[in-house]
């Protein structure tokens, strides 16, 4: 008689009826890794009229992972505790309402979140593809960002009404998020360029570490600009000899010298002499227009510089209402939004956080490298002008590409006619 096999195996051995597995992790860090990456800024040019779309509430979707694998109280997490405690102690102290600590709260908690999702999601089996993947992510945005800068006159009055021609280039980021979509390139940047045993991952290095560079000199963030051009100086001074330098120099110097022959320059220096002379007189009416709550970055500097030290600031969620996102204070970034509401110490603790993440430690030794140095300095750099913890997509790319530690090392090669490396394909 025959006989049919049994449930869940073929009549080879092999399951077919078995439950297809649901990988929960998965799922739920693609998924908030798309929003982050990819599908933010398009959602809210749909809903742009509609509903307020929110990217920093796509980290409440690793909640579940926290309700599973529990909270790990690594060094990390206790320097989140201990900003937690300094928030608290900043709004007793200020006579804070309950409401703005509980809304600032926002901040360490969507971070903690997107922090915890990583860890528990990467792993030595899946990084490889992960960082594969963000670079795809990285080499569409070029292209993207030059057809949103062309169409820009070509959309409708509503949407230009609320972003302006300097901000409609964040590519496939956040609304607004091109210093988040820059940032995410200069970490990749990063890793390409300094992680030498383990970048062997990506193929043609050196024509995606370009286009990267290109992209961020075409997009609008100028501070991205300083840090990338930063970035490739340090690399030269660590990796080139003395005479492939020189040489750069001198090339660089006869280049420059014909364009100014030219005139061709002439234009250019006025305009960036005028804006250093601008910026540096800062008079009494920029002052009033920060303190009103307009954006001034220098006037945010020598506002803060002639006011003392506040260590405990003047309580957490003073200067921004995160309801009706109304400032009242141009607190634009996270150095002058934490110093201003928590103090020196609120924002210490959290590039504490920063720092040690990019700097783990095991069994008493730390992880250092010229790598994680210059990540952690691209950071605190864009920390002036961007909310380097409150926007999940600057905060999950700088915790993956610190996660690249788990791929494995690339075995070392005999090296020909000393090795150059700029000569190395990977």
């Amino acid at each position: 008689m025959l006989e049919l096999p049994a449930r869940g195996t073929t009549d080879h051995g092999n399951n077919y009826l078995a439950p297809l597995r649901i990988d929960r992790k998965k799922i739920i860090f693609f998924s908030i890794f798309s929003l982050a990456f990819l599908l933010s800024g398009l959602i809210t040019l749909i809903t742009l009229d509609i509903l307020p779309y929110r990217m920093g509430l796509a980290s409440l979707l690793a909640i579940p992972l926290l309700l599973i694998y529990g909270i790990k109280f690594d060094k990390v997490t206790i320097a989140f505790i201990l900003l937690a405690a300094l928030i608290l102690l900043s709004g007793l102290i200020n006579n804070t309402p309950i409401i703005s600590i509980l809304l600032f709260f926002r901040i360490p908690i969507f971070a903690y979140l997107i922090y915890r999702l990583v860890q528990v999601y990467i792993s030595q089996d899946n990084i490889t593809k992960v960082i594969k993947i963000c670079v795809l992510i990285g080499l569409i945005q070029l292209p993207i960002i030059v057809s949103q800068q062309l169409i820009y006159e070509r959309l409708p009055i509503s949407i230009k009404n609320k972003i302006i021609l300097i901000d409609f280039d964040f590519g496939t980021f956040n609304f607004k998020g091109d210093s988040a979509m820059g940032f995410f390139l200069i970490m990749l940047i990063a890793f390409l360029l300094f992680d030498t045993k383990r970048n062997y991952i990506i193929k043609y290095k050196w024509f995606v570490v370009l286009w990267f560079t290109l992209t961020i000199l075409v997009a609008n963030s100028e501070l991205n600009k300083f840090i990338v051009l930063s970035i490739w100086g340090i690399f030269l001074l660590r990796y080139l000899n003395i005479r492939t330098i020189m040489l750069v120099i001198i090339v660089f110097t006869i280049i420059a010298g014909g364009l100014f022959a030219s005139g061709m320059l002439n234009e250019t220096i006025d305009e960036f002499v005028f804006s250093v002379v601008n910026n540096i007189s800062i008079d009494e009416r920029k002052q009033e227009a920060f303190l009103a709550g307009n954006y001034g970055r220098q006037s945010a500097i020598a506002y803060y510089l002639n006011q003392g030290v506040t260590w405990f600031g003047d309580g957490p969620g003073k200067y921004f209402d995160v309801l009706s996102k109304t400032r009242l204070r141009g607190n634009t970034g996270h150095i002058f939004t934490f110093y201003s509401e928590l103090g020196l110490l609120g924002l210490l603790s959290s590039y504490f956080i920063f720092f040690l993440i990019a700097f783990p430690s095991k069994n008493g030794r730390m992880k250092a490298d010229l790598m994680r140095i210059v990540i952690l300095f691209s950071v605190i750099i864009l920390s002036v002008t961007a909310q380097v913890m409150n926007d999940i997509s600057i905060f999950l790319i700088y915790c993956i590409i610190l996660s690249t530690l788990l791929i494995p090392p690339k075995r070392k090669e005999p090296q020909l006619n000393g090795g150059n490396i700029l000569a190395r394909s990977v």
